[in-house]
């Protein structure tokens, strides 16, 4: 039997929607070449359902943050007919290009950026562009603009779900994506259908950031609901996704934006967001592994457990360890192990062969903190409780590393029987 034939056929099976014999390719099939010259770790999508919510603000401040930290950060503006990423920053120079490939503008803290208003003679000047064209541009910027090595690249991306989302999803290796909302009723049903696009792509949704939620009144520090009451809770919940930020709107922030003065901008409003990045990926980041392939971006956390969900007393003691394998898309597997002896060598021998990046316990001795320590293994101590409760804490950084032993002991953890304040005898 002959293979059927599509008339017209142009075999470019990424905008088709019909299922012929030729349509073989795999996701990754799809996924236009990096640049020679660049290595990007970790893409993230900023996106919005509608316009005018302040995606590019939440995409500038973000990425400002993670500057501030001391991240190599990169913005890829894909709103190609309504750029403003240069504005924000106060780029205003040409990208100029060599025998590598088109050269990024640079801010004055790092921050690589590349947006068709640093291509165009006139920033003013509409993009008139048909689809196909502004789709070949925004793979164009990924594969032919020279990057460099970039820990973070966040990709401004036009509002709603059409042709430009479609091909940033398709083509770029994104690692996850944040949502940028407002307050209005209509919102549920439009950040869902931005939740159910990147479901369809297999993209995680990392979280929300809503914008506008409140106006501080000068006098008396009451919080207004200019748009009305936020919803954006309840939305968290139904697709049991976090809220990372609920921004107010601010005349001060405004015009650092207007001024192109962004990193200069002084708030606190995206430390937690910037929390949440850099331990979603604090795995991938510490072994290298490239944002090319995020289906092995996996950060393995260890709990000492007593069977019944909680986390055990101390980890010297626990012979069982519950591992949680969390990816950009959240929790992938949870999974029981045991140690093959008694006390902490034995435990930091299994952490080893698990390739554990992050212990979470209750009491734990100076040599078994020195020990994981010493492995390049971080430990949050002092926890107690249900498992689950401690990891979700962990990840929206509520619970932080610490190198200080909750438990005295001067001795072998096997040896301790009770003889100090953080131990009872019995953990």
């Amino acid at each position: 039997m002959g293979e059927e034939k599509i008339e017209g056929c142009s075999h470019d099976c990424g905008s088709c929607g019909e299922s012929c014999s030729e349509r073989q390719s795999t996701k990754a099939d799809f996924l236009v070449p990096m640049n020679a010259y660049s290595n990007v770790k970790n893409v993230i999508g900023v996106v919005s359902g509608k316009g005018g919510v302040g995606k590019s603000f939440v995409t500038s401040a973000v990425a400002a943050e993670m500057a501030r930290r001391g991240y190599r950060t990169a913005i890829l503006d894909a709103d190609v007919t309504g750029p403003s990423i240069p504005r924000c920053f106060g780029l205003k120079e040409k990208a100029m290009a060599n025998e590598q490939g088109i050269l990024p503008a640079v801010t004055q803290n790092g921050i690589k950026v590349m947006s068709v208003n640093l291509l165009l003679e006139d920033e003013e000047a509409p993009v008139v562009w048909r689809g196909p064209v502004i789709a070949g541009t925004v793979k164009q910027f990924w594969s032919e603009v020279v990057w460099g090595d970039i820990d973070y690249m966040f990709v401004d991306m036009p509002p709603g779900t059409g042709d430009v989302p479609l091909t940033v999803f398709q083509s770029l290796p994104v690692a996850g994506i944040l949502v940028v909302t407002s307050p209005q009723e209509l919102v549920s049903m439009i950040v869902a259908k931005a939740v159910h696009m990147a479901e369809a792509m297999e993209i995680p949704v990392l979280g929300f950031v809503e914008n506008y939620s409140y106006v501080s009144c000068g006098k008396c520090g009451e919080q207004i609901n200019v748009f009305g009451e936020s919803h954006i809770d309840e939305i968290a919940a139904k697709y049991t996704l976090p809220v990372l930020a609920k921004l107010p709107i601010d005349s001060a922030a405004a015009r650092a934006a207007d001024a192109g003065k962004m990193e200069e901008l002084d708030i606190d409003w995206f430390r937690g967001t910037a929390d949440f990045l850099e331990n979603i990926f604090a795995a991938v980041n510490a072994s290298g592994v490239k944002g090319t392939e995020p289906e092995k971006e996996v950060l393995r956390i260890a709990l000492p457990t007593d069977g019944n969900g909680n986390i055990s007393g101390h980890f010297g003691h626990c012979g069982e360890f519950a591992v949680y394998e969390i990816s950009s898309a959240g929790l992938t597997g949870k999974t029981t192990v045991s140690a093959s002896g008694n006390g902490h060598v034995s435990a930091i021998a299994l952490m080893k062969e698990q390739n554990i990046a992050v212990v979470i316990c209750g009491g734990i001795g100076r040599e078994a903190l020195e020990g994981l320590l010493a492995e390049g293994i971080q430990v949050v101590p002092g926890l107690s409780g249900d498992m689950d409760v401690a990891v979700a804490a962990f990840l929206d950084g509520t619970a932080a590393q610490k190198n200080t032993a909750t438990c005295d002991c001067s001795h072998d953890d096997d040896e301790c029987t009770g003889c100090c304040s953080g131990c009872s005898g019995c953990h």
